[in-house]
């Protein structure tokens, strides 16, 4: 309105009413123009509500409703000449233009800024995306971040390339990891797929088969590398061809296996395919050598003796169950027990080296006297065992047990100084005397008890009483080990007479065991087993005790003899036992008499010898017994002072027989008055040896003529009697 009002063009405006009437003039100028002109144009702009617009030749007229309060109260008439119409027409279609230009500009800008914040984003993601395809570690922190669902991509993307960059970190860590591992193995490892190329094969694979790098590439073909191993002179003496063949079969199988491969320079190896579920499989080569070595000496060690090696009693019972395998009645199989006899003297005497020497010795000597088809072992200490494979039986048994006992028996030189031993065997030959190696062992065992038993330096054949004896007397020792809780055993006693007064000296207590069953058991037969089973230990002090608290009821002036087995010497509790028993009972040192037998001295050592001293000065007296049946050195009258010998009962009961008895007893008299010991004649049974040892000047007698051995509670009536008849004398 401005515009049209103010230029100089327009030729009027006015307001007409509702009812055509002009009641406002805006403009200056001349309205008869406008009233011949809005007659028309009015009643159109009120009849329609709109506004109307009348073209002339030279002008233009615009009608326009005014409303006040929603009712139309007139019309507002502007009229312009044509000219000055199109110059504003020109005017607002160049604002228009010009408008419409500006808003393009500021959308196009508007546009290029909304594109630039969405693409840049993009545009970085896709720089990332680049990065990691590219195998870089892209920089995760630079950049701006968006909002809405492109910030949530971009943050997206941001998280899954941290995943994947931490990912990628710790696959190099663990392909170092794995690469050092892989270096670092004592085995050589190798990895084929399915169509049997090479993936991967560490260092060591290559060492062990001397094969460089060149000739184990990944994806070299498994026949390559076979035939680079056999080329290479790896395996001794094989078909190159054979051999590829048979490996690419079993890598062929898909299953797995184990196997030992002995390379040319000694080396062995331990081959294991492990397949793989793809079809491929992974192969390790392990250098096994010094373990088998290893093995085979814990073996040989496990099957051998140290000392002699010569296999022990588990190679032993191998072989015999073997032999014992192809055994018929037509092919026997001999198993003979060798024991030392006097080895242990040798140890006990001259040291445990010096029985190491003889032991080897003896092994020297037996692997010389028997055949290539025949296993000499040793079963532990002085025993050995031969096994006689491929002979006829009994003879070449007899032969051989002859010929061992000869070369065992020979003089051995220990460094300058000479040791003789003897042999004793006992034999058993298959089937007849046993079908199993412990049967066999047992019955060749139970035959060299009989040799032995019989005077040793023999060889015995199985009998089937043997066995028999046996378990009589392992019944014996059942019944021993109750005997003693059982308080089966008690004590009789004999006197000894000073032939010089006629008086009783002292009585010799004699152990007797009265079985429930067996009745009174002969002690020829029990103190054997009593001494093999270390039993007599236990009887012996129960014996002392008992022996000194019933001698407490005799006249002061008589003594009580009490036998000692050489195995009560072999501990260090003996002298405490005697201590203890004189303590307990009140009996005198000087009533108490033990007698020892030549066997106490051949294990002569530092031990035996002080326990003997610390009972002497105890005031015990201490004699010989059984005097000239054993070895008779005067040496060992000379290692101790005894206060008696006892001469045995074979020379007494020989006495008035024959010249070389009386002899005897004759210079053993003469040797204990002539040392100062009083001698003890044992066995004397008759009239006439009892004179014979009196004119000889024999101190003391023993025997069935003065009295047999009586229980002790006859003892004091035999004292009072004998008393008697002395006084009546």
């Amino acid at each position: 309105m401005d515009d049209l009002s103010s230029d100089s063009e327009v030729v009027a405006a006015e307001i007409v009413d509702a009812d055509g009437r002009i009641v406002g003039t805006p403009s200056k100028d001349d309205s008869n123009f406008l009233a011949k002109n809005t007659n028309e144009l009015t009643q159109s702009v009120l009849s329609s509500g709109t506004s109307g617009i009348v073209v002339g030749a030279n002008s233009i007229s615009a009608g326009f409703p005014v409303k006040f309060a929603g009712r139309q109260i007139g019309v507002l008439h502007v009229e312009a000449s044509r000219d000055r119409a199109r110059s504003l027409n020109r005017a607002v279609r160049h604002k228009q233009f010009a408008i419409g230009a500006a808003l393009f500009c500021l959308a196009a800008l508007f546009c290029a800024l909304l594109v630039h914040e969405a693409t840049k984003p993009v545009y970085r993601l896709t720089q990332l995306a680049r990065e990691v395809e590219a195998g870089s570690n892209p920089k995760l922190n630079s950049g701006g971040r968006m909002v809405g669902e492109l910030g949530e991509l971009q943050s997206a993307f941001l998280s899954m390339t941290r995943r994947l960059s931490h990912r990628d970190a710790e696959l190099v860590a663990q392909n170092e990891r794995f690469e050092a591992a892989l270096e670092t193995m004592s085995q050589g490892l190798c990895m084929f797929d399915a169509d049997q190329k090479m993936v991967v094969c560490n260092r060591r694979f290559g060492e062990l088969y001397g094969l460089s790098p060149e000739q184990t590439p990944p994806g070299v073909g498994l026949r390559d590398v076979l035939e680079s191993r056999v080329e290479g002179g790896c395996y001794p003496d094989i078909d190159a061809d054979e051999y590829v063949c048979k490996q690419l079969a079993v890598a062929a199988s898909g299953e797995p296996s184990t196997g030992i491969a002995k390379l040319r320079d000694g080396r062995v190896l331990l081959i294991q395919h492990i397949p793989k579920p793809n079809g491929g499989w992974v192969a390790t080569h392990e250098d096994i050598t010094e373990r088998q070595k290893a093995d085979a000496k814990i073996s040989h060690m496990a099957r051998h003796d140290a000392l002699t090696d010569l296999p022990n009693r588990v190679l032993l019972r191998e072989c015999l169950e073997a032999g014992l395998k192809r055994v018929s009645d037509d092919d026997t199989i001999a198993v003979l027990c060798i024991d030392l006899d006097n080895f242990k003297s040798v140890n006990d005497t001259l040291g445990h080296y010096a029985g190491d020497l003889v032991l080897r010795t003896a092994t020297d000597r037996l692997l010389g006297s028997t055949g290539k088809s025949d296993t000499v072992a040793r079963l532990g200490g002085d025993e050995f065992a031969i096994i006689q494979l491929d002979a006829e039986q009994p003879v070449s048994a007899t032969a051989l047990a002859e010929r061992v006992i000869e070369v065992l028996s020979a003089p051995y030189d220990l460094e300058g100084q000479g040791v003789v031993i003897g042999a004793s065997i006992g034999i058993a030959i298959a089937p007849g005397d046993g079908t199993s190696p412990d049967e066999l062992l047992k019955n060749a065992d139970l035959a060299l008890y009989r040799a032995k038993a019989e005077g040793r330096g023999a060889f015995r054949f199985f009998e089937r009483e043997m066995d028999a004896r046996m378990r009589e007397k392992r019944a014996l020792e059942v019944d021993l080990r109750a005997a003693l809780e059982l308080s089966e055993f008690e004590l009789f006693y004999q006197p000894l007479i000073n032939l010089a007064d006629g008086e009783i000296v002292a009585f010799e207590a004699l152990l007797r065991w009265r079985h429930p069953d067996r009745g009174l058991v002969s002690p020829d037969a029990f103190i054997p087993v009593l001494e093999e089973t270390g039993l007599i230990v236990a009887v012996g002090e129960w014996v002392l005790r008992q022996a000194c608290s019933e001698a407490t009821g005799w006249p002061d002036g008589i003594r009580v003899a009490i036998n000692l087995s050489p195995v009560q010497f072999r501990g260090r509790a003996l002298g405490l036992s005697v201590v203890s028993a004189l303590a307990a009972t009140g009996l005198l040192a000087s009533r108490l008499e033990l007698e020892i037998t030549e066997r106490v001295l051949l294990q002569k050592n530092e031990a035996t010898l002080s326990t003997l001293h610390q009972l002497r000065n105890l005031g015990v007296h201490i004699a010989m017994d059984d005097f000239g049946t054993g070895y008779s050195s005067l040496s060992y009258l000379r290692s101790f002072p005894f206060d008696k010998i006892k001469v045995d009962r074979s020379f007494v009961r020989e006495l008035c027989e024959g010249d070389d008895c009386i002899a005897i007893v004759r210079a053993v008299l003469g040797l204990g008055n002539n040392l100062g010991m009083t001698v003890t004649a044992e066995g004397v049974e008759t009239e006439e040896q009892l004179e014979r040892l009196r004119a000889e000047g024999c101190t003391e007698v023993q025997g069935y003529l003065l009295s047999r051995p009586k229980p002790a509670t006859d003892i004091p009536e035999l004292i009072r009697k004998h008393n008697s008849s002395l006084d009546a004398a």
